[in-house]
């Protein structure tokens, strides 16, 4: 395979294209292309406006639930993900051409891939703690201290999973160009690499999430039919958000995976091929903005709490008082007031 085609291997080059293109394709790719900095622009702006609402919602909470911390781990894991985007939407401008240096390169690259191993674990465990939440609500193991070790540990595995990113993301000199990409040696380390990261990335989350979703249903429902009542509200929420989380993340990682396993065999990409190539990245980045606007729309939760915190701050900005002090008279004043003697 040639070095074309292993440099379209990198999620942070989406411009990947075939060398006997024609010139007329060439200029239709090059149209098509110049179209991702502002889609990936705006998937940035929305994702870390939304993503920062969430991790506020989170914070402001005093008492947290063990899905928040959850919650919070999945938005902060997007959030450092959409902002080196900025980086990647720069070399899409520039056609391709790296300025930032060698360090900048593996950083960035390194956050890429780190955040698709994050998100993805995060969801897959926090799939398995809604399993025990409501197939086992007695269980002691789902406490605020374990479910933090548990995030952690996922944070861990994520950034060892990305030690071969390390080792293999460099900046190359490409048509008199300095482009940051994954450079594969051969056939070989790209067939590794791309199996190592579907499965672990991709198939094995997907097995656990659908299986452990699965049951989580079947119990509803064993539930349901045991008291002999109809599909009460608390179900058909969980219902559609189950289906939704796991909609989402087909719809966002499938393309991605199925492409990056057909790339192995494809020896001259088709035009048609490098268009699906790079929608499919561009459906996997926009993942990390849907993900927080699923929570912010369809989560009645943290809507509630952003909507007592805006009522607490319009509180407490229409109880600023000036209050006039008279001798030998004493205030008590409430904490939350911002008063002023004169």
């Amino acid at each position: 395979m040639n070095d074309t085609d292993i440099s379209c291997h990198n999620s942070t080059e989406p411009s990947c294209g075939n060398a006997t293109a024609s010139s007329s394709s060439f200029i239709d790719i090059t149209t098509f292309m110049h179209i991702f900095p502002s889609i990936y622009g705006i998937l940035c702006a929305v994702g870390v406006l939304a993503n920062g609402l969430v991790i506020y919602a989170v914070a402001a909470c005093k008492k947290k639930m063990v899905s928040d911390i959850y919650v919070l781990n999945l938005a902060i894991a997007d959030m450092l993900f959409l902002l080196v985007m900025p980086f990647n939407i720069h070399q899409l401008v520039r056609d391709r051409q790296w300025v930032f240096g060698n360090f900048m390169c593996k950083a960035v690259v390194v956050v890429d891939v780190s955040n698709q191993f994050t998100t993805v674990g995060i969801v897959t465990v926090l799939c398995i703690d809604r399993y025990i939440a409501i197939v086992h609500p007695t269980s002691e193991r789902r406490t605020i201290h374990w479910t933090i070790t548990i995030n952690v540990l996922v944070w861990i595995g994520s950034f060892l999973l990305t030690v071969p990113v390390m080792l293999y993301a460099k900046v190359v000199r490409r048509h008199h160009l300095q482009v940051c990409m994954m450079y594969l040696d051969g056939p070989e380390d790209m067939y590794w690499y791309t199996l190592y990261q579907s499965i672990l990335g991709f198939i094995i989350p997907l097995i656990i999430i659908s299986t452990f979703y699965s049951l989580t249903l079947y119990h509803v429902f064993s539930s349901i039919r045991r008291v002999k009542r109809k599909q009460t509200t608390w179900a058909k929420r969980a219902t559609k958000m189950v289906l939704m989380v796991i909609a989402l993340f087909l719809i966002c990682w499938s393309p991605y995976h199925v492409i990056q396993v057909m790339n192995l065999r494809n020896n001259s990409p088709t035009i048609a091929f490098i268009y699906a190539y790079n929608i499919s990245i561009c459906l996997s980045y926009s993942h990390s903005c849907i993900n927080p606007l699923m929570l912010l729309i369809f989560a009645q939760n943290y809507r509630e709490r952003l909507c007592r915190s805006n009522t607490r701050n319009n509180s407490q900005h229409s109880s600023k008082l000036t209050v006039v002090k008279t001798e030998g008279s004493s205030m008590a004043l409430e904490p939350s007031y911002r008063c002023t003697a004169i």
